[in-house]
Order: C-alpha cells, then sequence, then structure tokens
C-alpha cells in the first residue's frame, strides 16, 4: 500500500509516509482509517516526497476531496502537514488543500521543518524512531 503511517497516542500525532503512485481509493482508505481509528483530532504529518508517476488528475483530486468533506465525521480535525517536493505533487496537493481548507486546516510544505513548525511538533525521522 503506498500510503503507511504511524499513530503516537501519547503526543496525539500521526506520521504518514506516502510512496509510489497513488489512487483515489488510497486517500479515501486512509481517511476512512484514520476515522475509524479515532485520529482524525491528532496532527499529522504527510510526508508525500516518495509519490511518483502516474499523477492523479485534477479530476481525482477533485473526487478525493468530495468524498473527504461527504463522509459523516463526528471528531473535530487537527492539523495536517504534507511535505512535497515537485511542481507537480505541490500544485495537485495544494488544490486537493484547497478544497478541503473549510473543513479542517491543512498546509502544502515543500520543507520538513517549516511543516513542523506550522504543526507545532517534531516527529521521528524514519530509521531514527
Amino acid at each position: 500500500m503506498p500510503i503507511s503511517f504511524v499513530r503516537d497516542d501519547v503526543r496525539r500525532t500521526v506520521h504518514t509516509t506516502v510512496t509510489g503512485a497513488i489512487q483515489v481509493a488510497d486517500i479515501i482508505g486512509h481517511f476512512d482509517t484514520a476515522r475509524h481509528g479515532q485520529t482524525l483530532d491528532y496532527t499529522e504529518l504527510i510526508d508525500a516526497r516518495g509519490v511518483t508517476k502516474p499523477y492523479l488528475t485534477a479530476a481525482d483530486i477533485w473526487r478525493a476531496a468530495t468524498l473527504v468533506r461527504n463522509s459523516p465525521v463526528m471528531q473535530k480535525f487537527g492539523r495536517r502537514a504534507v511535505i512535497v517536493d515537485g511542481d507537480v505533487t505541490y500544485g495537485l496537493t495544494r488544490m486537493f488543500a484547497s478544497l478541503l481548507a473549510d473543513h479542517f486546516p491543512i498546509e502544502v510544505f515543500r520543507d520538513r521543518n517549516a511543516a513542523e513548525d506550522w504543526l507545532g511538533s517534531r516527529f521521528p525521522v524514519a530509521g531514527n524512531d
């Protein structure tokens, strides 16, 4: 699966890693896992620097955002910061974030430190846990 995560219930954080080609079903699956796992209100750092072609289309982004927006949620959302490194993934992720900005706090970054500063939390680097 292209999306994996580690949750920290003490710090109420989730560190998510996205690798490879991603599909709408992967995004919705991750959202549903967070919803059922009661972690939507956690702070989440999403490292999407490993996303590869084929990229989602604008229609895919719109569909994923609409599915998230229309999902029944009884929790308040925590902040989400997404780290990307390419222009295509930056643009598509900004589109996704803008479509969901009125539902929960989400920002897109190219720099991990800036993302962690915005979240107000530090996350272990993979391999250094």
